[in-house]
């Protein structure tokens, strides 16, 4: 499912207004070799959309304002974005012929796909991804990615980068995400989980997104978002699975010292 998300990828125009300013927050701005200074967005950056309607695909595409300020990803969003959109009509044109003709009637195709801002501090930029893609078949799928920008680097950064040599959070987030996933699918299923099932086991942290989330927009990540999409935890009927863990003490103890200021602790899962 992940893989089939970045397939969905963006160059074209059309601007929407509301521009988002970046909260402010106390930061070590000692600067490194080969780094720039933590910018917050510019208060005249605009969140991006577009929206295409025809017979042949319904395609949408948007990003945050506080990425529309950040020239490297604006670019590469608008990029990505053509490469979807070029995609779809494709996919759809070549659908729609050997439908034609086997006599068969077709639905437009659809790419839905926005980033949306998890939260930020001065140096971090956290985005989440969503896409709706339908291609002709008995329904569309949805999924979700993350990207994580170090705006001084000015650069995308894996979550292990945030750590300190020899340092992880795989146990920290891993053991209580699961606690948490078994508590939502047997709601959902109204019995206790089975990991003898199809959709028993525990999913990977490779297999889901994980994002940093800021919950009071006060400018530190607290929580650690996951989304574990459809067929990742659960059947397509099930939906995905939406986790929000907390961000730790001991969490923060594993950081590198300049990414320490960036987050804050909240009370562990119980």
């Amino acid at each position: 499912m992940r893989g089939l998300i970045l397939a969905l990828l963006l160059t074209a125009c059309s601007e929407r207004s509301t521009a988002t300013n970046s909260p402010s927050e106390t930061v070590d701005d000692t600067k490194h070799a080969g780094e720039v200074p933590a910018q917050p967005p510019s208060p005249s950056a605009k969140p991006f959309s577009l929206s295409e309607k025809t017979d042949l695909y319904d395609f949408e595409y948007g990003w945050p304002a506080e990425a529309a300020a950040i020239p490297q990803l604006d670019a590469r969003f608008r990029k990505e974005m053509g490469e979807a959109k070029a995609e779809l009509i494709s996919v759809a044109k070549e659908d729609r012929s050997e439908r034609t003709v086997g006599g068969y009637t077709t639905s437009p195709h659809a790419t839905l796909f926005g980033y949306e801002t998890a939260g930020q501090s001065k140096r971090l930029l956290s985005l989440v991804s969503s896409v709706y893609r339908f291609t002709g078949g008995a329904h569309g799928f949805n999924g979700s990615n993350a990207l994580l920008w170090d705006r001084r680097l000015a650069r995308e950064l894996s979550l292990q980068d945030l750590l300190a040599s020899g340092q992880s959070w795989t146990a920290a987030i891993r053991q209580p995400f699961c606690v948490l996933l078994d508590r939502e699918r047997q709601k959902r299923r109204e019995e206790p989980v089975n990991r003898d099932d199809l959709f028993g086991n525990c999913p990977e942290l490779k297999d889901v997104t994980v994002v940093p989330a800021d919950t009071d927009k006060n400018g530190r990540f607290d929580h650690i978002a996951i989304t574990a999409d459809q067929y990742v935890a659960g059947p397509y009927a099930e939906g995905p699975y939406d986790i929000s863990l907390p961000i730790t003490a001991k969490m923060i103890e594993r950081l590198k010292p300049e990414y320490s200021s960036s987050f804050e602790r909240r009370p562990p899962v119980q």
